[in-house]
């Protein structure tokens, strides 16, 4: 190997290992780390959907559950939604908007225990049932909150709309289901509603 092949190689090392400690940009940053070593915050694709993944799928999960055991397990949901932008910036208004839900169910449960009623499992997590006279103004605190988030999401900057837009959907679906379902007939109406919407006038 000649000694300019030699010297071309360390060259390139060393351009390598400079453009690496500069974050890969001339000091930006590359590979889900920041310029201060943490991780990296950004509005994604990827992001966006996990947070509504975790919404939706979550409150269909909730409704499986016996009426007494729903709130906490949206309480649940809520929180998980909100854990997937700890830390990301880009999404700050959309983790306040969703610790906003979270909070306002922590506090109803908290203060609607049912004592009479065993703590319910389902799955890996463990659900605390409210008393059957306080669904209703837990309900109407719930609705409250959602639409608080959905106004924090829907003002948002304009840079962000695309993201936040989506994850309102998600939102205002949650408060549909949480209207309709729990309601005698509910999810009869639920469908009815559902398939006028559907089908043009």
């Amino acid at each position: 190997m000649s000694s300019k092949t030699i010297l071309a190689g360390l060259l390139a090392l060393i351009f390598s290992c400079a453009t690496a400690l500069a974050g890969g940009d001339g000091g930006g940053s590359r590979d889900g780390m920041d310029s201060g070593g943490g991780q990296r915050s950004g509005l994604s694709s990827k992001t966006t959907k996990a947070v509504v993944t975790t919404l939706t799928r979550g409150f269909e999960r909730c409704g499986t559950l016996p009426w007494a055991y729903k709130y906490d397990c949206y309480r649940h949901t809520y929180k998980l939604a909100a854990q997937k932008l700890n830390g990301n910036q880009a999404y700050a208004e959309a983790h306040r908007a969703l610790v906003l839900v979270e909070e306002t169910l922590t506090r109803a449960v908290k203060q609607n225990l049912d004592p009479a009623q065993p703590v319910k499992r389902k799955g890996l997590n463990l659900y605390r049932p409210v008393k059957r006279e306080a669904v209703p103004q837990i309900k109407r605190q719930t609705e409250a909150a959602m639409k608080k988030a959905e106004t924090i999401l829907l003002r948002s900057p304009a840079n962000k709309q695309v993201h936040y837009a989506r994850i309102a959907e998600a939102v205002n679906s949650n408060k549909v289901l949480l209207r309709s379902a729990l309601l005698p007939g509910g999810m009869i109406r639920l469908a009815w509603n559902l398939l006028k919407a559907a089908v043009p006038a």
